[in-house]
């Protein structure tokens, strides 16, 4: 364990930078259909899960019923996300919401973004360092909340 500390700074600044660089490199896509936070937050949650239920969205992202009604509005009229009865319960008011093409095609530029910008970042390093740095991934991807448990990203 006597290398915690140095993996941990290690972590702690790529995280920080690639947070950093990455936003300022991908905030155009975001920034020219002014998404907010709670917004990408509700996108984010649909891409994971593919559809929900206004309720659903409310209770996994920890906010109201009137935020997540007012989010909803603003990403419908944005033309990002679609709703459609919930064939699930008897209640013909209960809608599921889901991402439409708009926010699917925003979403692979988002990534896509982020893919390039990675790239820049480790296009010059050796193959054996690139397979040290994939094994590297590999076992962050293992550990981390989230990692590749229930995300189906596009191919970019």
């Amino acid at each position: 364990m006597e290398k915690m500390p140095d993996t941990l700074n290690n972590l702690r600044d790529i995280y920080g930078y690639g947070y950093a660089s990455i936003f300022d490199d991908v905030t155009d896509t975001v920034q020219k259909l002014h998404i907010s936070k709670p917004q990408m937050a509700v996108i984010k949650y649909l891409f994971i899960h593919q559809q929900a239920t206004p309720t659903e969205l409310t209770e996994a992202l920890n906010t109201t019923k009137s935020a997540t009604t007012h989010t909803l509005k603003k990403l419908a009229y944005k033309n990002l996300i679609t709703f459609k009865e919930n064939e699930l319960t008897n209640d013909r008011r209960s809608k599921l919401v889901s991402l439409n093409e708009n926010a699917e095609k925003l979403l692979i530029e988002f990534l896509s973004n982020i893919k390039d910008s990675i790239y820049q970042d480790i296009k010059g390093i050796s193959e054996e360092d690139l397979n040290e740095l994939h094994q590297a991934t590999e076992i962050i991807l293992k550990h981390i909340n989230g990692g590749r448990v229930n995300e189906t990203y596009p191919e970019i």
